[in-house]
């Protein structure tokens, strides 16, 4: 039989079968009293061996004196003692086989730039041992499975819910707002605080293994590896739903965040888009965290390409979920005409039978046929999520202590039918805050039941997202980047116009026709070639926005071309005195279309970025881009597309044809490819790119490097 396989220093972090506690202590004011005293009451079954310079026995265990009187091989260190005692502390764990370590003091780089040399001092001696450590300015760390409380916190309610925080104080409205939900619990957490060493991606990875885990719920300030996450992320969220509050979103929050724990917030737009496309479910507020976690962990994802009906007693709610789902997203199933038929007979004349579906009281006396209108709508094929609203469950209070009966059963109903036919089921209750049996009937069968609409409409289109990224969980990114390619290198930040395009083509993006005229008469030449109205630009090192400078001129006819080009030189000479022209770009005009932004940058987070929105003028008029981490696929690149404003033009918009969006999409893909393979690019913007029925043709090509890049070629 073949020995079993070594665990990991994070694997014996999160599941340690043996701990020390450095600087335990007697004083039951202090926290290393209180960390011995919270594994016995969490009835933490392995070794825990106190260690203090005095010796002698606390609560019942014999006190070490020194971390080298210890056993060879402890599985964690909870170290209890000042910042500035860490380092050495640290080095002596290594020296007896001690894997892993857990920070809890203060007083480090989120307390200014004493903090921040004891903080180097605790790192450097991380590096020195390989030792693996969470915090420093960590809350702790717990399984609940296992007992091993290293928070110190009781009563925490058992469940399928690991948490990930750099804030001590979001386990504990964490697990107070599950309480209100009544759901499910925690299984596991762990507090980073500063995240000098154990990241967001290591915890986020191990936690997904664990067999109780359900749902990770992440709060977060700051990424310190933000393409590491997604890499994580990504993988996890196959089998473990993943839900992500950010902190540090605005510019107050960004401060607060790097007082706190020295953490630096990158761009929201950026973030929230990324994570999106990693699969993860990011919430705005803070009161959602618990509520969606539980939901994820509880409740089947709703399946691909079906949508929502909404059944209702009462057509206030209906009407309030409706909007609730549409500012969510969240598109209504379109019934058919045998479904409603059915429910017509059911349900008599003055029901609703569309979607939303409403009742018309005919539930007041016999609640029980909320399970017959479930089970019609569970056999329509369009139907893949049904979202009960009004005052389920709680008709024996409102009217007849005698119908209880019947909702019970109707509840034990519901639950068989949505199981057996893979349709989720979601209930809103007016009633949601009492304490009705039936609802936690419903609960315990992985059915959410809440007091608000808003909540509810937030789960169903979290379910359908979910349901969605798995079903193309094998066409989406694993954030792996390549191989670098050859360097483009310049003597000057950005590249001139003519090698840019020449660049691209050789990456295999089309560019369209374009000349490099040098004089004013190579110019009229180009335009007479082509035969048709021309586009001219200035290529010069010294103007970036050339429109802004008179540098751009369309619609330049042969006759006018002469004119045309000696007055746009002039003006960019008279208004950027001393610079250098190299000539003219001459490009045919294109065919009228939509303007788009299709782009890319290095975010200092995640890395190489794809951008697709809105282009020409409307990019600041309209604020319409969003974001994709690259290298993306095809199917991540439809989704970008499907995101914008400008997504609403593509498919004929008057005059305009309809635009290939496979064929953009691909575009994007190009992009991304040649961004994520050249990290010396610091952006890359076509804006615009005129899109048609017949083309997409980028119109203005600029390419910055990074100053790295610009500073090599200068030497």
């Amino acid at each position: 039989m073949e020995p079993a396989p070594a665990r990991s220093a994070v694997t014996r972090l999160f599941d340690p079968h043996s701990i020390a506690v450095v600087g335990a202590s007697a004083d039951p004011g202090k926290r290393g009293y209180q960390a011995v005293r919270a594994l016995q009451e969490a009835g933490y079954d392995y070794p825990v061996y106190p260690v203090n310079p005095r010796g002698g026995r606390i609560l019942g265990l014999e006190v070490a004196s020194s971390i080298e009187q210890l056993p060879y091989g402890v599985d964690v260190a909870l170290i209890a003692l000042p910042a500035a005692a860490v380092p050495d502390a640290l080095r002596h764990c290594a020296a007896v086989g001690i894997p892993a370590a857990v920070v809890l003091a203060n007083g480090f780089e989120e307390t200014g730039a004493a903090g921040a040399q004891v903080q180097t001092a605790l790192a450097r001696a991380i590096a020195d041992t390989g030792i693996r450590v969470v915090g420093p300015n960590t809350s702790g760390l717990l399984n609940l499975a296992t007992g091993a409380n290293l928070v110190g916190i009781q009563n925490v309610p058992a469940g399928a819910i690991s948490a990930i925080t750099q804030s001590g104080n979001m386990l504990l409205s964490l697990i107070n707002d599950l309480k209100v939900v009544r759901g499910t619990g925690i299984h596991a957490y762990v507090g980073l605080g500063n995240q000098v060493d154990v990241s967001y991606d290591e915890c986020l990875a191990e936690l997904a293994r664990h067999p109780e885990t359900g749902v990770i719920a992440i709060h977060i300030e700051g990424f310190t590896d933000g393409r590491a996450f997604l890499r994580s992320a990504a993988r996890a969220i196959r089998e473990t739903p993943v839900v992500v509050l950010r902190g540090g979103r605005s510019t107050a929050g960004r401060a607060t965040a790097r007082s706190h724990t020295a953490s630096v917030a990158g761009s929201d737009a950026v973030a929230a888009a990324v994570l999106r496309q990693a699969g993860v479910e990011s919430v705005d507020r803070s009161d959602e965290l618990a509520v969606l976690a539980n939901a994820l962990a509880s409740t089947e994802p709703m399946p691909a390409g079906r949508r929502v009906v909404v059944l209702s007693d009462g057509g206030g709610h209906a009407a309030l979920a409706a909007d609730a789902l549409a500012a969510a997203g969240v598109e209504l199933a379109w019934l058919t005409d045998d479904t409603r038929d059915a429910l017509r007979r059911l349900l008599g004349p003055a029901a609703a039978v569309f979607n939303p579906v409403d009742v018309a009281g005919a539930t007041d006396t016999d609640p029980a046929l909320f399970a017959d209108v479930v089970e019609i709508l569970t056999d329509d094929p369009a139907v893949g999520l049904v979202l009960i609203v009004g005052m389920y469950g709680g008709y024996h209070l409102r009217f007849d202590a005698a119908l209880a009966g019947q909702e019970a059963a109707a509840s034990a109903r519901l639950l068989e039918r949505t199981a057996a036919h893979g349709v989720p089921l979601v209930v809103h209750s007016c009633y949601a805050g009492e304490e009705i049996a039936h609802h936690d009937l419903l609960r315990a069968g992985g059915v959410t039941v809440t007091s608000s609409i808003d909540h509810a409409a937030r789960i169903v289109a979290a379910l359908q997202r979910r349901g969605k990224t798995l079903a193309t969980a094998t066409q989406r990114s694993s954030f792996d980047l390549p191989a670098p390619g050859p360097r483009l290198v310049s003597d000057r930040p950005m590249l001139d116009e003519p090698a840019a395009r020449a660049f691209l083509s050789r990456q295999g993006i089309d560019v369209g026709a374009w000349t490099v005229a040098p004089t004013v008469a190579d110019a009229v030449t180009a335009v007479r070639e082509y035969r048709r109205p021309c586009a001219l630009r200035i290529v010069s090192p010294d103007v970036v926005h050339k429109s802004d400078v008179g540098g751009v001129r369309l619609n330049v006819t042969a006759e006018a071309a002469e004119a045309t080009a000696a007055a746009m030189i002039g003006s960019v000479t008279s208004r950027v005195p001393g610079a250098r022209i190299d000539g003219i770009i001459v490009t045919p005009m294109a065919e009228p279309g939509v303007e788009l932004l299709v782009g890319a940058m290095r975010d200092p987070v995640f890395g190489p970025v794809v951008a697709f929105g809105s282009g020409g003028v409307l990019v600041e008029a309209w604020d319409d881009v969003t974001f994709r981490a690259a290298p993306l696929t095809e199917v991540e690149a439809l989704e970008m597309i499907e995101e914008t404003r400008a997504s609403r033009l593509l498919d004929g918009h008057r005059h305009l044809g309809a635009v290939d969006r496979k064929k953009l999409a691909r575009l994007l893909v190009r992009v991304g490819a040649i961004a994520a393979a050249h990290p010396e690019i610091a952006e890359l913007d076509l804006n615009p790119v005129i899109a048609s029925s017949n083309a997409i043709a980028p119109v203005d090509v600029r390419i910055i490097l990074s100053g790295n890049d610009t500073e090599e070629a200068e030497r």
